[in-house]
């Protein structure tokens, strides 16, 4: 199967219904083959994922071998965050952040250049921490409990 073919094919549907493509490639679970697209976006219900999946399966029908399914999802909620780009993507998110200076949680109020202004509720005080995104060791988004 070429990936790349099936990229060229995914990615303007996928711009139309408002998502963009994080990965794409092949795995094997449980016995099957799957073609497996992670996708990202605002609206990740499952609703609208189950419609761009019959998209995407009528557009890379032809391209897939007949033992293989094809598998439309999310990254997830709790997720790593790998580049500053991303990090932007992400203001107004929960966030989970190390550094060798901090492990806290909270939410991501802006950033500014590679500083991310981090909003943390330190036992009934918020207080907010100014992170150059090289500083961190991980940063990634979480829920809140």
């Amino acid at each position: 199967m070429n990936i790349e073919l099936v990229k060229t094919k995914v990615i303007p549907l996928l711009k139309e219904k408002d998502l963009e493509l994080v990965s794409i490639k092949t795995k094997r679970e449980f016995g099957l083959n799957i073609l497996e697209i992670i996708v990202d976006g605002e609206d990740l219900e499952i609703d609208h994922l189950g419609e761009v999946n019959m998209l995407i399966n009528d557009l890379v029908d032809d391209l897939l071998p007949n033992d293989y399914y094809l598998e439309v999802a999310s990254p997830g909620a709790i997720r790593d965050l790998t580049s500053l780009d991303e990090v932007k993507k992400h203001i107004g998110k929960y966030v989970h952040f190390v550094s060798d200076k901090y492990n806290h949680e909270g939410t991501l109020e802006n950033v500014v250049d590679n500083i991310l202004f981090i909003k943390v509720n330190l036992k009934g005080r918020f207080k907010v921490f100014e992170v150059s995104f090289e500083e961190l060791n991980n940063i990634k988004l979480t829920v809140k409990v």
